[in-house]
């Protein structure tokens, strides 16, 4: 990066190849978390399956019947806990990737029930062509914000390319929320413990919170968040399985000393 303001992912990894880049100078905040919703819709997916969960029996797994939040609440209503749970740990080849098989759910659900929890770029939206490179990589700046994530492709394993690829998702889902004009700041403490059963009541009281306006992402996304869920591909789904893959830091902790 030479100091402009830009977006740049480029990569190629088996079946999964993208380049591109965006140039952001003179744009407003939005256009660019509009630049980093489009690189998210494109990685987040091999995020997921690199992590070597079985997504297409994840994907028969998640149907709502209807749309709306009010769908997804309904849904962990009908399915007894015990039984999903026996499902998603049948759709991982380990059990210490269960909690992505839990996040792949939610965000297949949620996705399935047209319910938003991620900034999402314009229709239409067209990068310029990046070069692909021998390595998986994103650069990014937009004013004082600078990110740049990259992993060689040498010997490298599955769950690792899924690793960078939730590491820099995990990144621009919520970047992309500051310049959409939304704080993300620490995600909210759970305030109930961790269960289908609780994110059912949350999911109902953010339906009683939706005023259909573009905010709702955000407070759907965190509310789920403060539940105990991540809807999204990011580090933690990989970390109990691959503890090499560590989980994003707290935005806004302070190291001691």
């Amino acid at each position: 990066m030479d100091g402009k303001d830009e977006i740049v992912f480029t990569g190629e990894y088996r079946d999964f190849s993208l380049g591109v880049r965006f140039g952001l100078s003179g744009k407003k905040p939005a256009e660019a978390a509009a630049a980093l919703a489009y690189v998210s819709e494109r990685i987040e997916p091999h995020a997921f399956r690199f992590s070597g969960i079985d997504t297409a029996a994840i994907e028969r797994m998640a149907a709502p019947s209807g749309k709306g939040i009010r769908a997804v609440s309904a849904y962990f209503e009908a399915n007894p806990p015990g039984e999903l749970r026996k499902k998603l740990l049948a759709a991982v080849p380990k059990p210490g990737l269960y909690i992505a098989a839990e996040s792949y759910l939610l965000n297949r659900l949620l996705a399935s029930a047209g319910v938003p929890f991620k900034i999402a770029p314009p229709p239409g939206m067209k990068p310029e062509s990046e070069k692909i490179s021998d390595f998986v990589g994103f650069m990014g700046k937009y004013g004082q914000w600078v990110a740049i994530k990259k992993l060689g492709l040498e010997k490298v394993q599955e769950y690792e390319v899924s690793g960078i690829l939730s590491g820099i998702n995990n990144t621009i889902v919520n970047k992309a929320f500051d310049f959409a004009g939304y704080s993300a700041g620490n995600t909210p403490a759970a305030a109930k413990r961790k269960s289908f059963g609780n994110l059912a009541q949350a999911l109902q009281e953010l339906e009683s919170k939706a005023v259909g306006g573009p905010g709702d992402a955000y407070a759907i996304c965190k509310g789920i968040e403060g539940a105990g869920f991540k809807p999204y591909a990011s580090p933690e789904m990989l970390t109990e399985a691959y503890p090499d893959i560590k989980p994003p830091k707290v935005r806004g902790r302070k190291p001691k000393g």
